[in-house]
């Protein structure tokens, strides 16, 4: 088989093992054979032009064609003429499917679907991936290099999995370099010329030198372990290309900035269709009248849709364990403060619903504060299976009079550049809105004419409304008019509006305030169960003084609350105006779902609200920190367990070349450098001169390395047993005064971290590896020669 038929076969294999990185990207595997037929037909078209005789530099567009005459036939079959000859409407067979996949990126967060359009999508890309690779190693000579292109199928996991990728996939790729590689090196080696061969009986003529096999694969299964543990080792790295399973299992890492991103709007959809509610979760408030719980918002809108571009957040300073500051601009007094213990029953999202205006959370694992999107979202970890956990709130209690008189207050210019910007919409949008607002003089007036259209009775609540896609670029347009939808369209709908009115705003998303339990007979007070039902989007307007302020325009859902801050004061008997509360509690709708768990298990079987600041252990075991203080102090003590092990496996089994070994450990221990050519005469006159030995030092040095060349060279049994017992205390004055000599920040380490022990610890790790690499080695010579035999 020639050199480039074997770099041919390895770089198709190379992509298909990297290929694994997107397998938890999908919910499914139907589409894996389509991607790997995108492989082998660049594979086959590599060998078929190489075999053909065409130039080099014609290579690569053979197979861009071949690659994609295979799109049409696997995605476009039916728009080819007579199955077989591609055309213009295969064409836009083909582009209609990239649009569908485009649009499902958006509206989908992993696992997606098995859609057609996604699937496209992803097999152009691993073609394109493989022909880059073909390309960088047959054609170029440069299989180093097309380790480059491999990475690009990690790029997209590693950035939308909160977990990352975890270490199988990558070592799997980075297998497929590796065999790359040793393809190229084997045939770079083999232009020098035929080798000297050892022989042996059964030995295959030609074939490769084993101890150049047992190296590469040494050289191999090191990188890889490398590649594997070392970004788990440093913290610096947060896991994002190799991390953990995405349930928070497992170190969190520290340092360094995060970012993720999900699709928190088709999750709703999905929760809110469920023919029977499920319960997500419980908590228990101070709050006499609580408000809703938020989850994220979203602050950018593409025509479709509301949606965001990332989380953002410093893994140490932005913990939300360390407090959470108030938002700029937001100086308002009047506060409601509580305290709320949540429990998490079967919701699976990466971001912590809590209350608005949160200041502390006491929440197991790392959990991160974004200030732009006030979210609390974790890139390690979900929901799913987190203890019940504390959040400390102050939210704001709007005041109709100050929100009307905010109009005369500058918005905050961080505000206006993310959330003040002006939108493009159609004309229709555009007159409906003015027309809406009409007549309101301040930007609080608008903000309450916009919520009155929509509950004055001319839309109707409608959970079976098709959600807008990117193929009607007029999709608000059309829920204006048509006047049906669900809360996603209403929150859209106005967040626009309000836009277009002149005020920053953007959709939150999250739950309303639940409905009100007891159990056991028992009533608790304060405590809510949250269902599927409660599911909702709405919009919030920043006015200044007052920060984010909610709205609530979806009509005629009884879960939904309409803020007491936007409604028009009572006028009480006498003439004078009632105050105006500041929310409205939702009316409870009976008790909670079916099959829900005990919300005082959920909450730790504990009827008070915890104090803020505290933890819950997992599991009821030792708390986290505990674990990882015992674990950090047995982890630094190893060493010294280690160099004081050795030592007494030493005395205890004393001999002339023993007291050596142990005297050549404690000078290297404190920095003498000894040479492997000198005798133990010689070494021990070196060290006295560097070291400065003198008088009784000396003189046990002289007998220490005079015993140790007789015991090397004598006939076993010539040195008395006092002799061997002199040794011992010889070791230890010589001992004694190497570390006198040393500064103390040298004694210390000799101590604690001994530089000999952790050179043998690793000797010993290494030579057990190679062992065990070459009892492998020896494993499948044997075998393939078996094979061979019969």
């Amino acid at each position: 088989m020639s050199t480039t038929t074997r770099l041919t076969l390895a770089s198709g294999v190379a992509v298909a093992l990297a290929s694994s990185a997107l397998l938890p990207l999908y919910d499914g595997q139907a589409w894996v054979l389509r991607v790997l037929g995108a492989v082998l037909v660049v594979v086959l078209a590599g060998l078929a032009s190489r075999a053909a005789g065409i130039p080099r530099v014609l290579q690569p567009l053979v197979g861009l064609a071949v690659a994609a005459y295979y799109l049409c036939q696997v995605f476009a079959s039916r728009a080819l003429t007579g199955g077989l000859v591609p055309t213009g409407r295969t064409v836009t067979a083909l582009r209609l499917l990239v649009e569908q996949g485009r649009h499902d990126i958006a509206r989908y967060g992993p696992p997606v679907p098995t859609r057609t359009g996604l699937v496209l999508l992803t097999a152009a890309g691993v073609a394109g991936i493989a022909l880059l690779v073909d390309l960088t190693a047959v054609v170029l000579d440069r299989a180093a290099v097309a380790g480059l292109p491999l990475l690009l199928l990690f790029a997209v996991p590693s950035a939308v999995l909160p977990g990352g990728l975890g270490w199988l996939p990558f070592g799997l790729g980075a297998a497929g370099w590796l065999g790359l590689l040793l393809v190229e090196g084997d045939d770079r080696v083999g232009r020098w010329g035929a080798p000297l061969r050892e022989t042996s009986p059964g030995a295959r003529p030609g074939g490769d030198h084993a101890g150049l096999g047992r190296v590469g694969r040494r050289i191999g299964a090191a990188a890889v372990g490398l590649a594997v543990v070392v970004p788990g080792l440093l913290p610096g790295l947060d896991g994002r290309l190799v991390g953990g399973n995405g349930n928070g299992g497992g170190p969190e890492g520290t340092g360094g900035t995060v970012s993720t991103t999900y699709d928190p709007i088709a999750q709703l959809q999905d929760e809110l269709n469920l023919p029977t509610p499920r319960q997500l979760l419980v908590y228990s408030t101070s709050d006499p009248n609580p408000d809703y719980l938020r989850m994220t918002t979203l602050d950018s809108y593409t025509g479709a849709g509301w949606t965001y571009t990332r989380f953002e957040a410093d893994t140490n300073g932005a913990r939300v364990q360390n407090g959470i500051d108030q938002a700029p601009g937001d100086t308002a007094t009047s506060r409601q403060r509580a305290t709320t213990r949540i429990g998490i029953d079967s919701l699976d999202v990466r971001w912590l619903p809590s209350p608005l205006g949160p200041t502390k959370v006491a929440v197991d694992g790392r959990w991160l504060w974004d200030s732009g999107t006030q979210t609390i979202f974790s890139a390690t970890r979900s929901t799913s299976g987190l203890p019940a956990y504390t959040v400390t709130s102050s939210r704001v209690l709007a005041d109709r009079a100050a929100l009307e008189a905010s109009a005369a207050d500058p918005v905050d210019p961080t505000v206006s550049r993310r959330y003040g910007q002006p939108l493009e919409v159609t004309p229709y949008v555009a007159a409906l809105t003015r027309s809406v607002v009409k007549g309101a003089a301040t930007p609080y007036d608008r903000a309450v004419a916009l919520q009155a259209w929509f509950r004055s009775g001319l839309f109707r609540y409608d959970l079976r409304a098709s959600r807008p896609t990117a193929a009607v670029p007029d999709a608000l347009e059309a829920f204006l008019k048509g006047r049906q939808g669900f809360c996603e369209q209403y929150a859209t709908a106005m967040a626009v509006m309000l836009r277009i009115a002149g005020l920053p705003s953007r959709v939150a998303v999250g739950f309303t305030s639940g409905t009100r339990t007891s159990t056991g007979g028992t009533s608790t007070k304060g405590t809510y169960s949250v269902t599927t039902s409660d599911a909702h989007a709405w919009p919030e307007a920043w006015f200044p003084g007052q920060g984010w302020v909610r709205f609530e325009p979806t009509p005629a859902q009884s879960r939904s609350t309409v803020p007491g801050y936007t409604q028009v004061p009572a006028t009480a008997p006498g003439g004078t105006t009632a105050p105006t509360p500041t929310a409205s509690t939702p009316v409870p709708r009976g008790g909670p779902a079916t099959g829900a768990k005990d919300p005082e298990k959920l909450l730790g079987k504990q009827r008070s609200v915890t104090a803020p600041g505290t933890t819950t252990a997992r599991g009821g075991g030792l708390p986290v920190w505990v674990t990882a203080t015992v674990a950090g102090l047995v982890l630094a003590a190893l060493p010294y367990l280690l160099t004081a092990v050795r030592r007494r496996r030493r005395l205890r089994h004393l001999s002339p070349t023993a007291a050596w070994e142990q005297l050549t450990d404690d000078a290297a221990d404190v920095g003498h450098r000894w040479q492997a050519r000198e005798s133990p005469r010689l070494g021990a006159e070196r060290l006295a001169a560097e070291r400065r030995l003198a008088g009784p030092e000396r003189e046990a040095l002289g007998r220490l390395s005079e015993a140790a060349e007789r015991d090397r060279y004598a006939r076993p049994g010539t040195l008395s047993t006092a002799a061997t017992s002199a040794l011992l205390a010889d070791g230890a004055v010589l001992r004694r005064a190497l570390q006198r000599g040393a500064p103390r920040r040298v004694r210390l380490q000799a101590r604690l971290l001994a530089p000999s022990t952790l050179r043998w610890a690793g000797s010993g790790l290494g030579s057990f590896v190679a062992d065990g690499l070459d009892r492998l080695d020896e494993f499948g010579a044997a075998t393939a020669r078996r094979l061979r035999r019969a």
